[in-house]
């Protein structure tokens, strides 16, 4: 199994812009309790996203609608049939596997089917590939216990189920204002570990900084706090010369629905830099001109000259 982290095909921005309008008006649709029509919207954004449909830019946050909101059509056969689809894709790309959501909607959605030993096998699964306590955070206790082994009874699991899932299943609203306290909290880590990093301790930086992501709750892409922090981790990461590590924190912060990282040249820089030490030299290129276009030559100062060269060679400027 090759170690590295699988990049996911980039859409185009037009095309991105479309499935997030559907996504939004699938939660519209959902907050009004309209279930068929939200389905139909995320279904939507789902079938527009071409090949490989479970590795482009928008794959991983469609289908963390899409599988929710099939469980609350009482779709779930169909539910269980596309996270095992998504799965089996992450299974079989080669790429180390470091992504544990698709094994906590399957466990979830196995439960709603009374399938308990199946939900407990993808709760620990979970775990095997490397989720900890904060990856359950936004479920029930309970799922936690399971994928610890810690709770094996079935019975009393799936009474479990019953009495806190069952009975009023909903995925969980997009979005809520930070209250006052966490975000007094999240300023103070972040200015702690600006200070980390502008003394390059790049290892304090990024813990204190992970403090703080983790006071945000899921989903976490739908704030702009986010971005930030997982922009300031991935940058921590990249000034160590640790790609692999950075390169998941961009593509999160690329991904954030509450602000438009493609507007941000810094961020493209980034993810360019990173394509390319990972000799993905076509994206390389994408992303290095989008930076370039926003603010030429000057947005590569204190980098390597290596990737202005890059450009320059592959781009008429």
């Amino acid at each position: 199994m090759n170690n590295e982290i699988r990049q996911a095909y980039p859409l185009s921005q037009e095309l991105e812009t479309q499935i997030f309008d559907l996504q939004d008006k699938a939660w519209e649709f959902l907050e009004q309790n309209k279930i068929e029509e939200a389905l139909s919207k995320i279904q939507e954004a789902w079938n527009l996203l071409p090949e490989p449909k479970f590795n482009t830019s928008c794959s991983h946050i469609i289908l963390c609608d899409l599988i929710p909101f099939l469980n609350v059509s009482g779709k779930y056969s169909e539910a269980k049939s596309l996270v095992n689809d998504w799965i089996f894709d992450l299974k079989n790309s080669g790429f180390r596997i470091y992504e544990t959501t698709p094994f906590l909607l399957l466990g979830e959605t196995n439960l709603h089917l009374s399938e308990i030993e199946e939900a407990k096998n993808a709760f620990q699964e979970a775990v095997k590939y490397g989720a900890t306590k904060r990856d359950f955070s936004e479920k029930p206790d309970f799922y936690f216990e399971i994928a610890k082994k810690k709770l094996i009874d079935n019975d009393e699991i799936k009474k479990l189920f019953e009495l806190e899932i069952a009975k009023d299943f909903e995925p969980k609203a997009i979005a809520v204002e930070l209250s006052d306290e966490v975000s007094d909290q999240i300023e103070s880590l972040s200015e702690e570990g600006n200070e980390y990093f502008d003394d390059e301790n790049y290892e304090n930086a990024i813990k204190v900084w992970k403090q703080a992501l983790a006071l945000i709750p899921n989903p976490q892409n739908t704030y702009v706090e986010t971005l930030w922090l997982e922009t300031s981790i991935g940058d921590a990461y990249f000034m160590m010369g640790n790609h692999q590590e950075a390169f998941p924190y961009f593509l999160n912060a690329k991904s954030n629905i509450e602000e438009n990282a493609y507007e941000n040249p810094f961020i493209m820089l980034r993810v360019g830099q990173l394509y390319f030490e990972a000799n993905d030299f076509k994206n390389a290129k994408e992303y290095l001109l989008r930076a370039y276009m926003f603010e030429g030559e000057e947005i590569f100062e204190g980098s390597k000259e290596k990737y202005f060269e890059f450009l320059k060679e592959n781009v008429e400027l």
